[in-house]
């Protein structure tokens, strides 16, 4: 039996308490079927391999109200994962520090600007009431700001690990806030930009040694402790706050 008869990852979908659901389906060699809930909001599903779909999403609506009440304390653990309005007000990070957002309305505006101002960041824009619009720059201004950071930080840690990257891309992923393919191309989570910088080390220092063990043996963890002696810290950092790095 080979690795992908052994082990399957798929995200799906559910309706639960009138609301579209993610979840991550893993399926594999075990015998029973689990339902977590990290404490970054994210469901997950381990079943055995052969297990219908049907019954999957059975026990899930079985689960609804444990499910909806876990992650209702997650979000009184974490206002930061609120669904934001795009208005002034709105909490978001960079580098590990809140800002809010001030939305500053400026009619000779063609292009949106964004700055910061002490604990502000600021979004001078034509239109304030145009939340599509605020809501693209911002992911722009955070896109932007990734790239930069991580291409770097891959710069700088490469050498140390030594390692060459074949590509790096920074872009949207769900469940993930890194990944080293087995021909040497690392993706990176843009949101990892909201981050402490440390936080956003591990991470590159983390894929960056995946180019050495594609694995997560004890090899593997000795690599990243070579670099990132204290690397546990910002391992658990992330566990514990991810759900703090929201955007939507």
């Amino acid at each position: 039996m080979n690795k992908s008869q052994r082990s399957v990852e798929t995200l799906s979908r559910i309706n639960l308490n009138g609301k579209e659901l993610e979840y991550t389906l893993k399926r594999s060699s075990r015998r029973t079927i689990t339902i977590r809930i990290k404490n970054t909001g994210q469901i997950i599903v381990g079943c055995p391999l052969k297990t219908p779909f049907t019954y999957i999403e059975k026990l899930l609506s079985e689960k609804e109200r444990w499910i909806v009440q876990k992650l209702e304390e997650i979000r009184e653990k974490s206002p930061a994962v609120i669904d934001k309005s795009f208005e002034s007000g709105d909490l978001f990070y960079y580098l590990g520090k809140s800002y809010r957002l001030k939305i500053v309305e400026k009619s000779i505006t063609k292009k949106a600007d964004l700055h910061f101002e002490d604990e502000l960041i600021v979004l001078e824009i034509s239109r304030a009431d145009d939340k599509e619009k605020i809501k693209s720059s911002l992911k722009s201004w955070y896109l932007s700001k990734a790239a930069e950071l991580l291409v770097e930080r891959i710069r700088i840690y490469s050498s140390v690990v030594g390692v060459s990257p074949k590509k790096v891309t920074v872009k949207e992923q769900k469940t993930r806030w890194g990944s080293c393919s087995s021909k040497g191309n690392i993706n990176l989570n843009w949101k990892l930009v909201m981050s402490p910088l440390p936080v956003v080390d591990y991470v590159v220092i983390h894929e960056l040694c995946h180019m050495k063990e594609m694995n997560h043996s004890g090899r593997f963890w000795g690599l990243v402790e070579a670099v990132m002696p204290d690397y546990k810290v910002y391992r658990k950092w992330l566990k514990e706050n991810g759900c703090t790095l929201s955007f939507e």
